[in-house]
């Protein structure tokens, strides 16, 4: 029997907190502009592209700390020329329904090149990354990085910092996880999304078709059984109350 002071003959309960939740994880709206590569036609090969300084450490805090993003949800590119630290390549383009990335290297020099979106982020939030590739033979390394702005003071200026990293590494078969998940948790209302490639082969090229980043949600839903005529009865606990056992 229930406890009728907390829970009625009827299963109504009395008091809040008889209810029992499951917790599910959900996907909100979209915050990518332009992540469908079919929808984005041929103009990637158009939009700005940043020819990253060879002296540079990291090619890709080098071109978001020089080039920037004038405009959020737009992208922009960036790639390495042949110097005495990289080896050259071009920028990313797209067409026929993808976002084509190329990577070269010779001896110990490698290229980079990517492409990367300012976002509108929500700091502390959790998104989701949803990266779709496509069947590849080529051997690649493809980054999906997340940065955030921050002041370097050796610099003088506003500079950028790395947030989380995930890779996806090919050849991409038919066995393969067609879509690469990653996630973040912003720590700038301007989130930087930004993508690249690499290689230990001479010359490669790898083609992405969709790139999404939605927000990550916790929601919580009454459970439901089903009773003894076969109608759907909410769960409920007998108490809301901590029991105290003898030991």
């Amino acid at each position: 029997m229930y406890n009728k002071e907390e829970i009625s003959s009827k299963g109504i309960p009395y008091k809040s907190g008889l209810e029992v939740f499951s917790t599910h994880e959900v996907l909100g709206d979209e915050i990518l502009n332009w992540g469908n590569a079919l929808a984005y036609g041929s103009q990637l090969g158009s939009d700005l592209d940043y020819v990253v300084q060879d002296s540079t450490s990291d090619p890709a805090v080098d071109a978001l700390t020089e080039a920037g993003a004038a405009e959020t949800n737009r992208w922009y590119r960036f790639h390495t020329n042949s110097g005495s630290n990289y080896h050259g390549t071009t920028a990313p383009t797209s067409g026929s329904g993808f976002f084509t990335l190329t990577a070269t290297k010779s001896g110990a020099l490698l290229s980079h090149a990517g492409f990367y979106q300012e976002l509108n982020t929500e700091k502390g939030v959790e998104y989701q990354i949803d990266v779709t590739n496509t069947i590849d033979s080529d051997t690649a390394t493809l980054f999906v990085n997340t940065y955030f702005p921050k002041y370097n003071f050796g610099l003088d200026k506003v500079s950028y910092k790395l947030n989380t990293t995930s890779s996806t590494t090919y050849p991409m078969t038919s066995s393969s996880t067609c879509i690469t998940t990653s996630s973040f948790t912003a720590k700038s209302p301007k989130e930087i999304v930004l993508i690249y490639l690499t290689t230990s082969s001479a010359s490669v090229s790898v083609n992405l078709t969709n790139i999404s980043i939605r927000e990550k949600k916790t929601i919580l839903e009454p459970v439901y059984s089903e009773d003894f005529f076969g109608n759907s009865q909410k769960v409920l606990r007998r108490t809301n109350e901590l029991r105290r056992f003898n030991t």
